[in-house]
């Protein structure tokens, strides 16, 4: 269980949303912003009266639809996301610990795509999702209309396992859309969604989005791209996943797609190729180690 200071930091967060919201950052700056201890956060982001806002502060409760809070005391918090400066005070989680346990100590790959996808990456993204989640692999990536999206509802409909990190609270089905809705249900019947946000935080400018990758990065230690914009979160997903040690892997594609060139270099610079389910299965268990059913 989350302590309370470490509960009310979360919560000091999720209140700053629309200050943080207002402010112009780069993706690193807002990381930056959010490793600032409590006093320091708040001059930067102007709040008038502080110790007002603070005594406001009010901490979600947990219910049956959030029963897990992990904070960064408490060791079955992700051992790699503690390294990060900006680690999350709190992970909220709509599984209990036992089963968040679970689903972690498994083989975990982190899949990211773009939201704007190709054909092609729709159809590999559903091939791997379902065949790894079929092998027993937890799948982990965000929550959006875009490749994110196909990769939790292939590998929940395999009926496998698969983590959602949502840029909400982990109870907030996202995107508000009905289809989205019976996916968070199937996501955390199958698995879990996960936020540093408390219950019922509604995500609602593009800062938490940015914030979740970073969580997204250190969950697993193989990430596999899939295909990235021009100027996609992917990239910066997988800067993250790199600096703390994680295996980079690339669906290759065509380097006149946007992000395309990019791509190309991770793979010239030893990032390893992905056609299919069975490479992914290859590099965690070794090659021959373990062949999936056709």
């Amino acid at each position: 269980m989350a302590c309370t200071d470490c509960q009310r930091r979360a919560a000091l967060v999720a209140a700053l949303a629309p200050a943080i919201s207002r402010r112009s950052f780069t993706h690193e700056g807002l990381l930056a912003l959010l490793a600032l201890p409590n006093e320091r956060l708040l001059r930067v982001t102007k709040v008038r009266n502080p110790h007002r806002f603070l005594r406001r502060l009010e901490i979600a409760p947990l219910n049956e639809s959030v029963p897990t809070a992990l904070c960064r005391h408490d060791s079955d918090y992700p051992e790699a996301l503690a390294q990060l400066p900006c680690a999350p005070a709190v992970l909220y989680a709509t599984c209990t610990i036992e089963r968040l346990r679970e689903l972690l100590t498994a083989p975990t790959v982190t899949l990211v795509g773009s939201r704007r996808y190709t054909p092609y990456a729709h159809q590999i993204s559903s091939a791997l999702a379902r065949d790894l989640a079929c092998a027993g692999i937890t799948v982990i990536s965000g929550m959006n209309m875009g490749l994110e999206g196909v990769l939790h509802q292939n590998a929940a409909g395999a009926g496998g396992h698969t983590i959602a990190v949502m840029p909400g609270g982990p109870d907030v089905p996202f995107p508000r859309l009905s289809q989205y809705e019976d996916l968070h249900t199937g996501i955390s019947a199958h698995g879990a969604a996960v936020s540093e946000f408390p219950p019922g935080f509604v995500a609602s400018s593009s800062w938490p989005f940015i914030a979740s990758q970073r969580i997204i990065a250190a969950l697993a230690r193989l990430i596999v791209i899939i295909e990235a914009g021009g100027r996609s979160c992917t990239m910066f997903t997988a800067q993250i996943a790199t600096d703390l040690g994680a295996d980079v892997a690339v669906v290759p594609g065509r380097v006149t797609d946007p992000g395309g060139l990019w791509l190309f270099r991770l793979l010239r610079d030893g990032a390893q190729p992905i056609a299919c389910a069975q490479d992914v299965v290859n590099l965690i268990y070794g090659a021959g180690a373990r062949e999936l059913a056709a």
